[in-house]
């Protein structure tokens, strides 16, 4: 009989430190920063839905590319209830995985040549997005 609740118990715990791994695996976002703020920014205008794939916070813009985010150091990404959003240096949530944005900046061959605080992920190929110094929620800009 107390074999049979040890099992019990040890399959609970199992179970429970399994599903908390699995829980934190998939809520680690992928936010590639510059290493310094740039004296200027590019101004440039991009619109999509941000998304998140593997990992990684992404524009899908209207052609259906999918560009890969680089972002100021005053950016940074949170998960709550499931829903990923980025915040600035306030805390103030600028958008959430699913928003139509539109936000300044332009494209970059090579944004690891401008100083990045750590490589980018291998699972997330550009093209690349330096984002500048705008960004907002918009509607959604098509049908």
């Amino acid at each position: 009989m107390w074999k049979y609740a040890l099992l019990t118990i040890l399959s609970c715990l199992l179970i429970t430190s399994c599903a908390k791994q699995a829980v934190s695996a998939s809520s680690t976002v992928s936010v590639p920063q510059l290493i310094n703020t740039p004296p200027a920014y590019l101004q440039a205008l991009a619109t999509g839905q941000l998304a998140l794939a593997n990992g990684c916070l992404r524009l899908n813009v209207i052609d259906e590319i999918s560009i890969l985010l680089i972002w100021q150091p005053s950016f940074s990404a949170r998960t709550e209830q499931g829903i990923t959003q980025v915040v600035d240096n306030t805390g103030q949530v600028v958008a959430s995985v699913g928003d139509y944005v539109e936000m300044s900046g332009g494209f970059s061959d090579d944004p690891t040549g401008i100083g990045l605080k750590e490589p980018l992920p291998k699972d997330c190929p550009g093209p690349y997005w330096l984002i500048g110094d705008e960004i907002r929620k918009i509607e959604k800009p098509y049908p």
